[in-house]
């Protein structure tokens, strides 16, 4: 009869019991959980620019444009604008790192113009481009005036809204008495995606999904593409 030795198995059975442990519950830098967390060199990754005016297709009556755009990032970045005659940016009419989200702009009448923004993180070689949008200046310059900025009804703005829809109403008036159009941006970030363009009406009904805050902005537009970009309002829903 073989006898098995009973120290050698107890012995056999601990060390396979570790080695099952260690390989069950230890975390390589490939497995979830077992890299590094965020910080430095692990940034969230770069969002590009949402452009907001000189809106595509634009057809300009104002020779001395306002470019604006928005810009989602945290931490420290950088925008370069670039405004050229054509698509692939070959030449650039302007360039130039700027800093806030405007930039004012003396143009050429009767010219096509492409522009997009360029985000860079400061220290690093990451960017994020921008959609590129194109627009048209006219002939000759109108007399036209830029249409007021539009002013907040309800709910009032950091107010408090009971209820699972919200009434957005605003006023708009323009200078010339020109024929207005509203694009309106809402959502839960700052800033606001658009939700629809070129209304007429100055209410809109607004499904709320839970609680939270909620942005909205109106950009006044008139018969002739001039436009005024309002503020960004808000409101909570408890």
């Amino acid at each position: 009869m073989k006898i098995i030795n009973k120290s050698r198995v107890v012995l056999a059975l601990v060390v396979f019991s570790v080695i099952m442990f260690n390989s069950s519950c230890s975390k390589g830098d490939d497995e979830p959980g077992g890299g590094p967390g965020p910080g430095p060199g692990n940034e969230v990754p770069l969002k590009a620019a949402k452009l907001e005016f000189p809106t595509n297709d634009l057809i300009c009556t104002n020779f001395n444009l306002e470019f604006r755009w928005s810009d989602s990032n945290t931490g420290t970045t950088t925008q370069e604008i670039e405004v050229s005659k054509d698509n692939g940016f070959s030449t650039s009419v302007f360039q130039e790192v700027v800093s806030g989200n405007t930039k004012v702009y003396t143009l050429e009448r009767n010219t096509t113009y492409y522009w997009r923004i360029i985000t860079k993180r400061s220290g690093s070689e990451e960017n994020a481009t921008s959609e590129v949008w194109k627009f048209v200046t006219e002939p000759e310059a109108t007399t036209n005036s830029v249409p007021y900025q539009p002013t907040l009804v309800s709910p009032a703005n950091e107010a408090t809204v009971v209820g699972g829809t919200a009434d957005l109403t605003w006023s708009g008036e323009d200078p010339d008495n020109d024929a207005l159009t509203y694009d309106i941006y809402f959502g839960t970030s700052n800033p606001p995606a658009l939700l629809t363009a070129g209304v007429s009406e100055t209410i809109r009904t607004v499904d709320l999904q839970g609680s939270g805050t909620y942005y909205w902005r109106i950009v006044v537009k008139d018969d002739k593409q001039s436009a005024s970009v309002g503020p960004v309002w808000n409101f909570k829903i408890d």
